[in-house]
């Protein structure tokens, strides 16, 4: 009779017999009906299953609602220096970590909830959302370190929490970009605010996370993730020469970097040399792009790197010939999504990841131009990271000429602290009335 069954459906849906993986499948002896090779159904139970208990899941409003500890540099130095000779302090670095990253993970999926329902769909954005709500959960379902073995285990979350956070921006720039394209609600929507505060968030949590793993393991000239004499002529030079090479790899040429310094001593600050890096990296393919776009094949002229010392800061000045900024487009630079590179052929017409599929594949080949851009988040976020820890980012064009990019950086030491512990957001308190996160 079963056999029967199956087989007058069969006939009654000519062409589907591909998308039953079996018939015992389909009747329900081994699982669910998968209705494709992509489990569309079963996925989709999946998520109204997981959606639906974190609905009715308050906890991350409670942890949301808790005051947040602001990341002082003076705290983190001495809790690296004392670790050297001291393991309780190591200890205490740990249940700091344990206590503060569940809550600023909750304040981030209230934004996440707070979103248009557009853009909470995405299913870009529901994989930051699930990532998010699963490193709360670990980490808040952790017990209390209280032994070195303990805080191996935490060190050991930490960094596979770390590494799986690491495509998040990816993703979160992509469900962005789709949610963007909407021909009728993509222009309408306004989400800069809510990406400073997720960026921003995403920051802090890794510096707390990276320096306490860090911790562990003592590095010459570091403490932590903190180089005490970061020199600033290397870290330009490192990062001219990665960008110069991917430059090489995708138009076939790039401009020298000739760098300069106000002062005749070696410029070295106390930073974090990644952050730096990032940044260099995104202003340098910047500039090496827009040259490259501007002359074409003629000789290309260098870019010039000139490091100004002052006595609390140091501010880079990058200048190429790249062409400018035309004027009606300086203040779009700035704005999460904004791209000079082209899009080709991708529209919002792509379903089911589709444009993210060709993106990645495009930054992939090595010849692509989306190597050297393509998402419009270099900008803002390379801003973000200069405006976290005191400094600032700022450009002057030349339309015609080219561009003058000034990032000016503080210097990582005396008492300083988050300017903006956690971005605010709105939440429901009990009573049913909108509150402010403290």
């Amino acid at each position: 009779m079963r056999t029967l069954f199956v087989r007058k459906l069969l006939d009654w849906a000519p062409g589907t017999r591909q998308h039953l993986v079996s018939k015992k499948s389909f009747l329900g002896f081994n699982g669910p009906l998968h209705l494709s090779a992509r489990h569309v159904w079963n996925d989709a139970l999946r998520t109204e299953a997981i959606l639906q208990d974190h609905f009715y899941d308050s906890t991350a409003e409670k942890y949301a609602l808790q005051p947040v500890e602001a990341l002082s540099l003076q705290q983190m130095l001495e809790f690296g220096r004392a670790a050297l000779l001291d393991d309780s302090k190591i200890l205490s670095s740990a249940r700091h970590v344990q206590k503060e990253l569940p809550k600023r993970l909750a304040r981030r999926l209230m934004d996440l909830q707070f979103l248009p329902h557009i853009v909470v769909t995405n299913p870009h954005i529901r994989r930051v959302y699930n990532a998010y709500h699963h490193a709360f959960d670990t980490l808040r379902q952790m017990p209390e370190v209280q032994t070195r073995e303990d805080n191996r285990q935490l060190t050991s979350v930490l960094q596979r929490l770390v590494d799986e956070h690491a495509p998040m921006l990816d993703a979160l720039a992509a469900g962005f970009k789709e949610c963007k394209l909407k021909p009728v609600v993509g222009p309408k929507l306004q989400l800069d605010a809510f990406l400073d505060g997720m960026l921003r968030s995403r920051i802090s949590r890794r510096i707390m996370a990276e320096q306490h793993i860090c911790l562990a393991s003592s590095r010459p000239g570091f403490i932590g993730i903190i180089c005490a004499e970061m020199s600033l002529p290397d870290a330009v030079r490192f990062a001219a020469q990665r960008t110069k090479q991917i430059c090489t790899e995708t138009f076939g040429a790039a401009p020298d970097v000739v760098i300069s310094c106000s002062s005749s001593k070696v410029v070295k600050m106390p930073y974090i040399p990644t952050h730096l890096d990032y940044m260099l990296f995104e202003l340098f393919k910047n500039s090496m792009r827009a040259v490259v776009n501007t002359c074409g094949s003629r000789s290309l002229p260098a870019i010039h790197v000139a490091i100004c010392p002052a006595p609390n800061s140091v501010t880079l000045r990058i200048s190429d010939q790249g062409g400018g900024i035309p004027e009606d487009s300086l203040d779009q630079v700035f704005q999460y999504g904004y791209t000079t590179v082209d899009d080709g052929n991708l529209s919002a017409q792509t379903q089911d990841g589709e444009m993210w599929a060709q993106m990645a594949e495009r930054a992939a080949l090595p010849g692509g131009p989306w190597r050297m851009g393509g998402l419009g988040f270099g900008l803002p976020l390379s801003r973000l990271y200069a405006r976290y820890f005191g400094g600032d980012l700022r450009l002057v064009s030349m339309p015609g000429y080219g561009v003058d990019t000034y990032l000016s950086i503080q210097y990582l030491e005396g008492r300083w602290e988050e300017s903006r512990v956690e971005p605010h957001t709105d939440a429901v308190s009990q009573s049913g009335s909108a509150v402010a996160l403290p």
